[in-house]
């Protein structure tokens, strides 16, 4: 089980072979990036901690991913039209915020970041997070 510096400390996701893209953490109000934990075709995936130091998954799609402005718009009112539907059954990812950064380019959407929280730790696909035991027990009565 990884502690939150163990998890700060990791090499960066180094992706598909041939990923140009930085990965320098881009700008998400009230985030700290991490580090990179995912790519896709339209972007990529940080670990994030919000202010109140609660562990988020942050994607960042770029304009540059796409050839035209029309299908970086598309994908970006679909995210906003899906925000709020996102909470409203237990078998859906919570989207928690969604922002534009006009003069870098992109748009990203916070969302939970845990495949399942079991016996205190949150489990996701590439790594583990001790979480307090009261905060567990409130995630675990929560879910049932």
């Amino acid at each position: 089980m990884a502690t939150a510096a163990q998890i700060q400390k990791l090499p960066p996701f180094d992706g598909p072979s041939g990923a140009d893209r930085s990965l320098d953490p881009p700008y998400v109000p009230d985030h700290a990036l991490l580090r990179c934990i995912g790519r896709g075709s339209y972007g990529e995936v940080w670990l994030a901690r919000n202010t109140m130091g609660t562990y988020r998954a942050v994607k960042i799609v770029r304009r540059q991913s796409f050839e035209d402005q029309r299908p970086f718009d598309r994908e970006l009112h679909g995210i906003e039209k899906f925000e709020p539907i996102s909470r409203s059954h237990p078998g859906l990812m919570n989207i928690l915020q969604v922002g534009r950064n006009e003069a870098d380019g992109y748009f990203y959407c916070v969302m939970e970041l845990a495949d399942s929280v079991e016996d205190g730790e949150v489990q996701g696909s590439r790594f583990k997070v001790q979480i307090p035991a009261p905060i567990c027990q409130r995630a675990t009565r929560k879910r049932r």
